[in-house]
Formats: structure tokens, C-alpha cells, sequence
């Protein structure tokens, strides 16, 4: 938590939901079944749960910021794996986390909560602060979007879950409207005898840990521009609004985007997002590992870009099993990249040719952020 005379970006404090569908091992069969934590290994304020509709859902415990953030979700999910922890029986059978957006029939998503330190979160301050973030959520969707296969086949759309899911889900709000509707795409939770009130955003597609932190970023900046009496640097019409939002959904980081009076490619958008919030990036202390997963994404490689290309790859080898060979290449990846490595070696894992990112730059050319 957030001292009271601590630096200004530790003001906010967020959480994360992740859900996820679960692989079997060593038979690498892809499903909705509950994976579980070794027990005993949870630590004080994460919690490993069963989500009614997708399965299994992990929380982590409240942060201030980022470098402790990308910490607890890589330790948190590492506790899925099994086959790190001795063990008396010798049934080597367990399930893992897999992140994706969606699979079969049902969505898995990623829920970023917020709240200000030290303060209990009014309507009106909470309504205020969701209006600076409202118009960036088609970048948000962009950034995360990461469920190109739907019921067990491979598509083209960045996020069948955003395109099929919004109505049920994370129904599109209007900018300054704001309620406790649960499945509003920003949402004000009511406060509980163990949390208080936060401001729960639902957009973003189930993703790895970097990819996450990314949002949380772009949440936080949004978030810290409102606390330091910014204006809101994003207004565009809801007709706007909804466009970008399906253009998100269906190209990823290859989608157009609504910038106040300019459509822009998602990488110059997230440029301008950058250029925009310099002074709160620079702030919060970010960690090298999401810089370098900043640039493969301004470079098009976004979750979905991995999970299609891979997934394409298995099927032109064998159409037959190509679900187990994308199951068992996600296994080695995501236990590589849960090991302290970066998304980089993730993608590498995956099979797929990582992007030159040494020339790639964010915000402006020269601009200094670290």
C-alpha cells in the first residue's frame, strides 16, 4: 500500500482478475476444468477462485506499483504449475492457466480495479475519473485483445470475445455515465467489509503478465493525469467511440482509432498516448520487461497475432492435433516466461520470429522514460 507522504504515482492502488481456460498435462488437452494452486503456497490478500462462468479466475493482491504489480501476477500464476513442488504421489497429472481471451464457448477476461490511497472513492470523484479513461478503452481492447480462436476454430478477428461478449459482459457506457451495473464495461464496486470501493474496468481479453500491466499502465496514467486536475485528453462522440471499439476488436493492433478529431493507427495512437502522459510515465518506475513488450506490440504483435500464427503453424502440420501441439508449445512458454523471463523469450517460445525492436521508439524520437 501507498504511504501517505510517498511518491505521487503510488496514490493509486489497482488490482487484477485473470481468468483463464486450464490445459491438462501431459495429455495437453484444452478445457474449462479448475486448476489449483499447490496449497498452502497463497499469500496474504491474492486469492485463487473458481469463476462461475469460465472456471478458473486468479486475484491478486492490492499494488501500488508497476515493477510490484508484474511481480505478483508472474509468482501468483506460477503457483498453477505442479511439477515445481515436490510431492508424495506419483501422479504426474495436473492443469495449468492457459490466457486466452476465449477457446470454446466461453470468455475469459482480464478486470483492472482501482481506487486512491488513503481515500474512500465517492460516485462523483469515481464517475470523474472513469470519464478520463472511457475514450481510451478501444486502445485498451487493442492492446489486450487476445481470443482469435472461437469454438475450436481458428479466425481472423483479434477478439471474438469483445465482438461476441460486449452485450452480456461489458456493455458499452456512454462517457461521464457511470453505475454499479456488474457488467457495465466500467463499473463502480460497492465497498466490502475487506476492500473498499473501486472502479473496475472489463474491457480487456485474458493476456500474459506483461501485456496486463501494459493496460494497468495506461489506466493508471489516465488515472494520475485526473488526480493532478489534467483535463480529459480524449473526447470523442459515442458514434466514434463505438467504432473504434469494433475496429479494435476485429484488427488488434492493426485497427483505426479515434483520437479526439484524428483517426490514427493503434501504434500512433499509442504514441500519442505516451507523448500525452510523459510526465506519469516516467513516474511509476516501469520495468524494462514491459517497455521491450510495449515495442513488439507497436510492431503488431499483440496476443492474438501470437496465438493465430501459432496456432496456424500446428495446423498446417497436422490439422488433426494441431490444438494439443498450440497446447503444449503455450505450456513451455508460459512456464519460461513465469521463470522470470521476458515476453520476448515467450514469443520465442511460441515459435514465432521476433520483430527488430532496437529502432522502435515510444511517444516521440529521443524521448526519455526510464
Amino acid at each position: 500500500m501507498a504511504k501517505k507522504n510517498g511518491p505521487f504515482h503510488q496514490r493509486i492502488i489497482l488490482g487484477i482478475e485473470l481468468e483463464g481456460y486450464t490445459i491438462s498435462t501431459p495429455d495437453h488437452t484444452i478445457s474449462r476444468k479448475l486448476a489449483f494452486h499447490r496449497k498452502g503456497t497463497a499469500e496474504k490478500g491474492e486469492k485463487f477462485r473458481r469463476d462461475w462462468s469460465i472456471g478458473t479466475e486468479y486475484n491478486s493482491r492490492p499494488f501500488s506499483t508497476i515493477r510490484e504489480g508484474l511481480f505478483l501476477l508472474k509468482t501468483g500464476l506460477r503457483k498453477y504449475n505442479h511439477s515445481l513442488y515436490r510431492r508424495k504421489s506419483r501422479n504426474k497429472k495436473c492443469r495449468q492457466i492457459f490466457l486466452v481471451g476465449g477457446w470454446k464457448d466461453r470468455f475469459a477476461g482480464a478486470h483492472i480495479h482501482l481506487s486512491v490511497a488513503n481515500r474512500k472513492l465517492t460516485f462523483d470523484q469515481a464517475r470523474k475519473l472513469a470519464a478520463h479513461i472511457h475514450d481510451h478503452i478501444p486502445l485498451l481492447i487493442a492492446i489486450s485483445a487476445n481470443s482469435p480462436v472461437w469454438q475450436d476454430k481458428i479466425t481472423q478477428i483479434a477478439s471474438n470475445r469483445v465482438l461476441k461478449g460486449s452485450k452480456t459482459y461489458f456493455q458499452p457506457i456512454h462517457r461521464g455515465h457511470l453505475s454499479h451495473k456488474q457488467f457495465d464495461e466500467i463499473t463502480l464496486n460497492r465497498a466490502t467489509k475487506t476492500k473498499p470501493p473501486t472502479l473496475e474496468c472489463r474491457v480487456m481479453d485474458s493476456n500474459i503478465p506483461e501485456i496486463i500491466m501494459i493496460c494497468a499502465c495506461i489506466i493508471k496514467a489516465c488515472a494520475l493525469g485526473y488526480l493532478r486536475g489534467k483535463k480529459i485528453s480524449n473526447k470523442i462522440s459515442h458514434f466514434r467511440f463505438l467504432k473504434s471499439r469494433v475496429d479494435a476488436a476485429k484488427n488488434g493492433m492493426d485497427a483505426k482509432l479515434s483520437w479526439n478529431h484524428d483517426w490514427l493507427s493503434a501504434a500512433k495512437y499509442l504514441d500519442r498516448f505516451v507523448w500525452t502522459y510523459r510526465q506519469e510515465f516516467r513516474e511509476m518506475d516501469i520495468p524494462q520487461e514491459i517497455w521491450a513488450a510495449m515495442k513488439l506490440l507497436k510492431r503488431g504483435l499483440n496476443g492474438s497475432e501470437i496465438i493465430r500464427h501459432c496456432a496456424e503453424k500446428a495446423y498446417r502440420k497436422h490439422p488433426q492435433t494441431w490444438k494439443k501441439r498450440l497446447a503444449k508449445k503455450y505450456i513451455q512458454a508460459i512456464n519460461t516466461l513465469l521463470e522470470g523471463n521476458s515476453s520476448k523469450d515467450f514469443v520465442h517460445q511460441m515459435g514465432i520470429t521476433i520483430p527488430n525492436i532496437s529502432r522502435v521508439w515510444l511517444g516521440r524520437k529521443k524521448l526519455k522514460l526510464l
